[in-house]
This record gives C-alpha cells, structure tokens and sequence, in this order.
C-alpha cells in the first residue's frame, strides 16, 4: 500500500484563478521577493533611487544640465523605472557590478539631491553611501582598459 497522504483543504478547492503570474517584471523587486521567492533576482545588484534636482542653487541651468545627464545614465541601468510625476517623481537606476562605471557616474551627479538614496539588492542598509559604494568602486574600470 502506498503512503499517499490524504489532500489539505487547499489542494481540493478547485482552480478558479491561477496562482502563478506569468510576467513579474512590472512588480517591485521586493513583492517578487516575497510572492515568488524562486523568481527573485540573487545576482549582487545596487540601485540608486532620486528625485528632481533641489530647487536652491548657484546656477539652475547647469543643474538641470546635470539632471538631464543623471536620467540619461539612468535610462541606461539593467533596470530603470520611475514613479510618480512632477516634484514627487522617484527614479529608480539599478547596476550589477558590471555597471560600476556607470553607477559612479550617476552617483556623481546625484549624491547631493536629498532625495538620494542607495539600495543594496533593492534593500535599506545602513552606510550604503558610506561604505558599500567605496567598497564597488575598486569595480571601476580604467577607461583605457575598456
């Protein structure tokens, strides 16, 4: 006789909705995380989150000048995405260590917005500008290397 075990309440409802999503790419990195952990991203990845350039300033044209430069190498990141609109807008630029040269660059431009943050696998972590961004940056290649 075969040790099956008997089915759970669950396994006999029937089918009314699937319990899987095809595409989880338009879910945040951390839902994936928690809804489908076998899907989630493992690779070492940091993201570098910002908003509008700060209103106060020397000159505001070379500022925007250096936003506009900011979202370009942004748009450029493994994964970008954006949220909200106007002043309350939040970009979201993730690099894996490939991509170091690029994240200091943007890094560069971005460091002293406010609204900067640094996520280390889509998480808070205390000192991510402090000590994980020094820690990626002997990452950085030589331009005369590449």
């Amino acid at each position: 006789m075969p040790d099956e075990r008997p089915k759970n309440f669950i396994e006999r409802l029937p089918e009314i909705i699937a319990r899987g999503e095809e595409d989880v790419s338009k879910l945040d990195p951390e839902m994936i995380e928690i809804l489908y952990p076998e899907r989630a991203d493992k690779s070492f990845h940091v993201t570098v989150v910002f908003g509008p350039p700060p209103a106060e300033g020397d000159n505001p044209d070379a500022a925007q000048s250096a936003h506009e430069r900011a979202l370009a190498i942004a748009q450029t990141s493994t994964r970008y995405r954006s949220e909200g609109s106007g002043n309350y807008v939040r970009h979201f630029a993730t690099f894996g260590i490939d991509d170091v040269n690029a994240l200091h660059d943007l890094f560069y431009l971005v460091s002293e917005y406010p609204s900067c943050e640094i996520l280390v696998r889509g998480k808070r972590v205390p000192y991510g500008r402090e000590l994980w961004l020094p820690l990626l940056w002997f990452f950085r290649k030589d331009p005369l290397e590449m």
